[in-house]
């Protein structure tokens, strides 16, 4: 036997070509076409002796070897048994070949092996590859979020289908799994005068001054961030009853409103809010369709809401309008109180406001009454063509986070007389449209009767009203609550100006945070709005940083101009006259 590496076939007959023993094995050459010996069926046929193979002494060597370098077949005629076996019978002279058989033997293709890198090189074009790639820029998300398909591409440039990604549930969403964010009244549907719900009666003339407490309250964290809420559908109008269809003028017009689609944008307050951190989405409800559930309601009802401001003591985010007192009338019966009830703000209250609403610390500490138990009344009792009335209503719906869309306002039913587009106060609309004097200190179930019963006045004339003369102006306060000192004016603004804007002005140009910035006033081509500062001193910074020459206004009051980028400029002015 030869050296390891050598090749060497012996025939039975000692001459004969060289067949190759693997191939007419069960295993198969693996070689193919680049094998040194011959695949040739019918030269093994002719090879093959006429007696018994199997007697035959002679060996057959492969190319094929394994670590000792040789493989040995010691059956003299066993590729020729195999051929014989499997050829087509043939005659000395000549053998017929069937060519429509499906014999491996001789049909055999020739089989290509791949070329294979050595690993090295494979190391290089790998490397090769990851260099050639792009490289994010920084802060840049390093996966391609906006091109699906491009993630997906593999190496051989097929696309695979997309992998289902598993939805994962904000904190939020693990404690209120249910789908919609409405709540259910308990055992199906309750009436709302059957609803079971810790009210707190409140009247001003038996609450008494007290010193300020702090409510103890278990804060809530702040929210992750969400997606903003889909497009909602048109919204419905109230034609589901002679009741709900008288005031569908009145809906109309307040909806045509220069500062309608600002006012009540809740999708966008909805997101401010989880953005800072004040509520979750699941902490909304929304009116849901009318139907039998609702048909023995009020069509229409008037509401008000006291408000005070809260303060999350882990973050210290604020909430300028967390609800402490709700009222609704029936506007089919003005004379019946629905309800009327203290809440129990969640966040410990950091301004109580008693000057405005006359509520304090004391009337609000046994308080059981809740948001939730408030947001529970009012679905209980309102479809979405359940009529609401009340002036500046989009606040009391905010404060109630309630989306509702079948509103009468009266701030935007009335114009004042002293500018053009401008929202009179409910003072000065009950004084000229009623002849009735407001009392200092609000009282909510009073202020929603006026409310509704200037609604009915306008209602009644068919819109045509006469502009409202400014008879009582804002009288200054004590030393104790001196917000008007903690404000700046912002006119001018631009229509599509949003209350971020402001705060991201002062931030870049002032490096002061406004404490609060509502929601933008627009008066045909313009808007306003009172910016609050957290003392008289950041007001005063603020002013003072702003860049730009300092002018009086008509009344005497100084302010400053601050250029939009787009040309133009808007006006930032003092609350009060200089000394």
């Amino acid at each position: 036997m030869g050296k390891k590496g050598s090749y060497k076939l012996t025939s039975a007959s000692g001459d004969g070509p060289k067949l190759c023993a693997f191939f007419f094995s069960d295993k198969g050459c693996r070689n193919g076409a680049n094998c040194k010996f011959s695949h040739d069926a019918a030269a093994a046929a002719a090879a093959a002796p006429s007696g018994n193979a199997s007697d035959d002494s002679s060996s057959v060597v492969s190319s094929e070897t394994e670590s000792d370098g040789e493989i040995v077949e010691k059956q003299a005629g066993a590729y020729a048994s195999l051929a014989k076996a499997k050829a087509p019978v043939a005659t000395p002279k000549s053998i017929t070949v069937d060519t429509g058989a499906a014999n491996p033997f001789l049909t055999a293709p020739a089989v290509e092996t791949p070329k294979v890198d050595p690993p090295s090189t494979q190391e290089k074009k790998k490397r090769k590859r990851k260099k050639s790639q792009s490289t994010p820029a920084p802060g840049e998300n390093i996966f391609d979020l906006g091109n699906e398909d491009a993630n997906n591409q593999k190496g051989n440039g097929a696309t695979s289908p997309p992998k289902k990604q598993k939805k994962v549930a904000t904190p939020d969403q693990r404690q209120h799994p249910t789908k919609n964010n409405n709540i259910a009244p308990p055992n199906g549907v309750v009436s709302f005068r059957n609803l079971q719900l810790p009210v707190a009666s409140f009247s001003l003339s038996s609450s008494a001054s007290a010193p300020k407490t702090t409510s103890v309250t278990t804060p809530r964290p702040p929210s992750p961030q969400h997606e903003p809420a889909p497009t909602p559908p048109p919204k419905p109008l109230p034609i589901a009853s002679p009741a709900h269809l008288k005031w569908k003028d009145s809906v109309i017009a307040t909806r045509k409103h220069d500062n309608y689609k600002t006012a009540f944008d809740f999708e966008r307050k909805q997101q401010e809010e989880f953005s800072a951190g004040i509520s979750s989405p699941h902490h909304w409800i929304e009116s849901r369709p009318y139907g039998q559930w609702c048909k023995g309601n009020p069509a229409s009802i008037a509401i008000d809401c006291e408000m005070c401001e809260t303060k999350d003591p882990v973050t210290g985010t604020t909430d300028p309008k967390s609800l402490c007192r709700l009222s609704v009338v029936n506007a089919d019966n003005p004379s019946e109180v629905l309800l009327d009830t203290l809440v129990k703000p969640e966040w410990p209250v950091s301004n109580y406001r008693t000057w405005v609403n006359g509520i304090t610390a004391t009337d609000l500490e046994n308080v059981q009454f809740t948001l939730r138990h408030a947001q529970m009344f009012m679905q209980s009792l309102c479809s979405d063509q359940t009529v609401v009335v009340g002036h500046a209503v989009h606040n009391d719906l905010l404060a109630l986070r309630m989306k509702h869309h079948s509103n009468v306002d009266t701030a935007m039913l009335f114009v004042s007389n002293d500018e053009d587009g401008s929202t009179p106060s409910l003072k000065n609309l009950a004084i000229n449209v009623l002849k009735r004097q407001m009392p200092e200190v609000h009282d909510s179930v009073n202020d929603a009767r006026v409310a509704l019963d200037c609604a009915e006045y306008y209602r009644s004339k068919g819109g045509d009203v006469a502009p409202v003369e400014k008879v009582f102006t804002r009288k200054s306060r004590s030393s104790t609550d001196a917000a008007d000192t903690t404000m700046l004016l912002v006119h001018r603004l631009p229509t599509t100006t949003q209350p971020n804007h402001l705060v991201e002005m002062f931030l870049a140009y002032t490096n002061v945070k406004p404490k609060n910035v509502p929601d933008i006033i627009c008066s045909g081509s313009f808007g306003k709005c009172n910016v609050e500062f957290t003392t008289k001193e950041h007001a005063e910074l603020a002013y003072t940083t702003l860049a730009g020459e300092e002018r009086e206004d008509k009344t005497g009051k100084k302010q400053k101009r601050v250029s939009l980028k787009g040309g133009g400029y808007v006006c930032v002015r003092k609350m009060k006259k200089a000394n």
